[in-house]
């Protein structure tokens, strides 16, 4: 169910690159549309021009004067259907922003099949999307399938790892995010208590909520030895994969990951975590080269360009670092806060502490509006040296069961408090032994 805007008596799909007005269809070249569904998804927010070309043209090196050559073919078709009102507006010397108001909407494909295979597929696409509003869509999408079919497990389990996506994200509560999946998994092993997608799922849950590492093993053992297919066997070995890999089982973890990358290589949630597991292996341009892999199939994959930009900065490579966590937050509004909070910490990195410094005071003056996680205040905090908070927030990542916290036990970004007995108290408390 593709996602398209309408403003000014427009109608745009990005996933199809047509604009229409009326029903007419307005004839624009692919890259003006490019531009256009870059700037309509970050309408009234200044895009710079670097990342426009970055975003239209990954693999090429253009000059600016086909960047603006592409601009105004679009300024005159759209003015000749809105009374000469100019939506895209310059920010001199910056870049251009969207200025007219822009509704975003859902709509099926034309003609789709509503056969449950098809539309728990398409709730799979939005899970890959990580974030709240495409985790909202996957949501629906589950409880029609379970609407229709009440016994299907693979929907309700489906929905099981939403809510507690959305949990995570900070778009549910306690009660409605872990509450509703403990409850979903309860139903669903009621149904059919053998299913592998429950106990996968259940497995999920332990590591993200109550940090049970132990049971969450159990389940995951348990889940592979029931899984009744090829590609349910190495969907559960990919998860196990990231489980060794964040409580420190690196060899296994990167086995389970390297195989699941050739066999989901269009899964950007595998590239993503294998290029974890080699930035916690120290690896770190293995870590930046899976990256970069992982974005050659999925260049507009926001978290993606977030994760290549932490082997980058380890590297000193800090240019390239912030170039693509700009186009991380271009490509993702909604993750803005955490993304300006990896800025912040590259900055630190950089020892541009008054940068850093800066965008920390902006972050926590800044109204809650999207899911900024402890971790990254620990991690910030690091790198400018202040030991003392780093220790308070990582104390508050472990108090809000933020389940990276087994993963610092390897993370080159904390080096600098291990000695401290606050380091060792608060893995500890969260079942890790220091």
């Amino acid at each position: 169910m593709p996602q398209v805007f309408e403003f000014d008596g427009f109608r745009f799909d990005p996933a199809s690159l047509t604009l229409t007005h009326g029903s007419r269809l307005i004839d624009l070249s692919p890259k003006a549309l490019q531009i256009l569904s870059v700037l309509v998804g970050n309408a009234g927010r200044v895009v710079l021009k670097d990342d426009l070309l970055s975003l239209v043209w990954p693999d090429a090196v253009v000059e600016e004067g086909n960047l603006t050559v592409h601009v105004s073919s679009l300024r005159k078709e759209l003015s000749k259907y809105s009374d000469g009102t100019c939506q895209i507006q310059t920010a001199p010397k910056r870049g251009y922003w969207f200025a007219a108001s822009v509704r975003s909407m859902w709509q099926p494909p034309v003609g789709a099949p509503y056969e449950h295979g098809s539309m728990l597929r398409i709730a799979d696409h939005y899970l890959e999307r990580y974030t709240a509003s495409a985790c909202r869509r996957a949501t629906a999408i589950y409880q029609r399938c379970i609407e229709q079919d009440p016994a299907n497990v693979k929907a309700q389990t489906g929905l099981a790892d939403t809510m507690l996506m959305r949990f995570i994200f900070g778009d549910l509560d306690l009660h409605e995010g872990i509450g509703a999946a403990v409850s979903l998994l309860a139903k669903a092993s009621e149904i059919h208590p053998q299913s592998a997608e429950i106990h996968l799922s259940r497995s999920r849950l332990h590591c993200v909520w109550d940090l049970q590492w132990q049971r969450a093993a159990d389940e995951l053992q348990q889940g592979l030895e029931l899984a009744a297919d090829d590609v349910t066997r190495v969907a559960g070995g990919a998860w196990q994969g990231v489980y060794f890999a964040r409580l420190g089982d690196l060899d296994r973890g990167l086995r389970q990951l390297h195989q699941a990358s050739q066999s989901f290589p269009l899964s950007p949630r595998v590239w993503f975590f294998l290029a974890e597991a080699l930035y916690l292996a120290r690896d770190f341009t293995g870590s930046a080269a899976a990256s970069e892999e992982g974005l050659q199939l999925h260049p507009h994959c926001w978290y993606l360009h977030a994760t290549a930009a932490r082997p980058l900065a380890i590297l000193g490579e800090y240019a390239a670092a912030l170039q693509h966590l700009r186009l991380a937050k271009v490509l993702c509004p909604e993750a803005e806060s955490s993304i300006i909070g990896a800025i912040a910490w590259v900055h630190a990195m950089a020892g541009k502490r008054d940068r850093a410094a800066r965008l920390l005071t902006r972050l926590k003056e800044t109204p809650a509006g999207g899911h900024f996680p402890f971790i990254t205040l620990t991690m910030i905090h690091a790198a400018l040296g202040d030991t003392h908070r780093a220790l308070d927030q990582m104390e508050a990542a472990c108090a809000a069961h933020e389940w990276y916290i087994p993963a610092l036990k390897r993370d080159r970004c904390v080096d600098g408090l291990r000695a401290a007995p606050r380091f060792r108290a608060t893995l500890s408390r969260a079942g890790i032994s220091a």
